[in-house]
Formats: structure tokens, C-alpha cells, sequence
């Protein structure tokens, strides 16, 4: 029987072809997809329809962003990991930790791209270095006190009056070695701003403030508004205020990057009443820690 070389050949590349789609998806082989010249559209209709098995920490999501992969590709590999895709599925082991027992279905509790509840999260490394996340708490908050009115009234207002927000105890109960801590901002909903952390009106991570806290014995306090004969002014004090980036990653998801490494000592993030940018003179909404790298 005579056998046709095309035929042969075509049905080869079909088996092959076959034996690649039972294979699922991963990093590699979707740049692969993009650095052959694929559209950005075929690339997606792959992640949204193929098995995966995706690793998405970080540091990977910067790794294909170098690569030259879209954000709409990311975002879909994002929604695949995170089960809204079928067949899919998060590797439990892409954030470098194990999960806990009966957590793998709902996603690792410690990758930050798993679903969460709306919240602060911190991710660092702990004292063993394996990177932990961790929801922060709602500090609660003591109010303010103002202090400084026989000097302002002595110097006719040269001297400033000033207003302190105050967070009682002297150390956050959540506490870090790593001084590069990264944060992740969730808001449950985020066209109305709501979410089961109690975010009321605030809806991304640059209507706070991350301040370093002045300690005393028994409270942790920040400067809030100040006045004096040249006027009055509301927001924390510069000099607190720790910078940062904000990095939106999908709907309602944020992540925040300080600018540099944190000292040692007493942080929150702070956002007011009336969600100014960089915290006004109401500090409605407290989330502390603290940084201890020689404990």
C-alpha cells in the first residue's frame, strides 16, 4: 500500500498538535504565543479557554511584563489563576509558601492574586523568609488632642496650635522583620466603593496616607491639622509621610510599593472622614503595624 508523504506529514503535525493542547498553558509558552507574532485577541482566546497552570507572584507578573506580554493577556491569566476562567487553576505554590490544609480549592491565603476580602494586606517575609500575607488591623482610633495654645497665645499665633490623631498602646499588634514590605489594597466593590473591610467612600489606596507614628508610653499618635497666625492647615505632617506607589491590578485590587525601605519603628495608613489624599483632620480610618528587623 502506497502511503502519501503529505498526508503522513499532515497527520504527524496534527498529533503533535493534539498532544501540545493536552499540555496546560503556563508562563513560558504564553510568551512564547506573543514573541511568535500571535494578536494580542488570539493570545487571550488561549488563556480563556485552555487548561493552565499559571505562576503569578509578583515578581512573575514583572517578569512577563518585561517580556512584552499586554496587560489585557495578564489580566486574563490573573481572572484564569483566580477561577474565573474554566480549567484553570492557581499554582499553590506561587507565592513560595505552603498552603494550610483545605484552603488549595479557594485559592493560597498567602497569594496576594488569590480572592480576598476587602481589606490592608501586608506581604513580607518572616523571620524564617518565606513571604506571608497578612490582613491588617482597623486600629482603634482614641480621637485627637490639641496641644500648644499658651505658646501660640504668647507669641500672638507665631507659635502653631496642633492637632494629633492617637492610636492607643504604644506598639501595633501585626509586626514585620522585613523592611520592604509590599501592600495589597482589596475593595469589595469597587463602583460604589464599598467593602467588607468598612471602607465606606474610599476606593483606592491613594486617598491614605502611610505615616511613620510618633510613640510614647502609652499611645502612638500623628500630626493632623495645625493653625496659627499665618492659618490653618489639614494633613499629615511631611515629615511622617512615607511615599509610595500604587499599582492597579485588576478591578479593586491595588498593590503598594514604598519608595524605600521603612526604619525601624510604628506605622499606620490613614485616610480621613472625608477621604482626602494624604489624611485630613479627622482620621476616620486607621490601619496599623510595625516594622521591628532586629527582633
Amino acid at each position: 500500500m502506497v502511503r502519501n508523504p503529505l498526508v503522513l506529514g499532515a497527520v504527524a503535525i496534527l498529533s503533535l498538535a493534539v498532544a501540545s493542547a493536552q499540555e496546560p498553558l503556563t508562563n513560558d509558552s504564553v510568551i512564547k504565543m506573543v514573541k511568535a507574532g500571535l494578536s494580542e485577541d488570539v493570545v487571550v482566546s488561549m488563556v480563556k479557554t485552555q487548561p493552565a497552570k499559571y505562576t503569578l507572584t509578583p515578581d512573575q507578573l514583572i517578569s512577563l511584563k518585561s517580556a512584552g506580554v499586554p496587560d489585557k493577556v495578564v489580566a486574563a491569566m490573573v481572572e484564569k489563576s483566580s477561577g474565573g476562567g474554566t480549567g484553570g487553576y492557581m499554582d499553590p505554590h506561587a507565592s513560595g509558601a505552603t498552603p494550610a490544609a483545605g484552603t488549595v480549592a479557594n485559592g493560597d491565603p498567602n497569594d496576594p492574586l488569590a480572592p480576598h476580602d476587602s481589606g490592608i494586606y501586608i506581604y513580607a517575609k518572616n523571620r524564617n523568609g518565606e513571604y506571608r500575607l497578612t490582613e491588617l488591623e482597623q486600629a482603634s482610633y482614641q480621637g485627637s488632642k490639641s496641644g500648644g495654645f499658651l505658646a501660640s497665645s504668647l507669641t500672638y499665633g507665631i507659635k502653631k496650635v496642633k492637632t494629633k490623631a492617637e492610636i492607643p498602646g504604644a506598639h501595633a499588634s501585626i509586626r514585620t522583620p522585613d523592611t520592604q514590605p509590599v501592600f495589597y489594597f482589596y475593595f469589595e466593590d469597587k463602583a460604589a466603593g464599598l467593602g467588607k473591610g468598612g471602607f465606606g467612600s474610599v476606593s483606592n489606596p491613594n486617598q491614605f496616607a502611610l505615616v511613620k507614628l510618633d510613640v510614647t508610653k502609652t499611645t502612638r499618635e500623628t500630626l493632623i491639622a495645625q493653625a496659627g497666625i499665618t492659618g490653618a492647615s489639614t494633613g499629615t505632617d511631611e515629615k511622617s509621610a512615607v511615599t509610595f506607589q500604587s499599582e492597579k491590578l485588576k478591578s479593586g485590587m491595588y498593590k503598594v510599593t514604598p519608595n524605600a525601605a521603612l526604619d525601624a519603628g510604628e506605622y499606620c495608613f490613614l485616610a480621613s472622614s472625608g477621604a482626602a489624599a494624604g489624611g485630613a483632620a479627622v482620621a476616620a480610618q486607621i490601619f496599623d503595624f510595625g516594622v521591628t528587623p532586629d527582633q
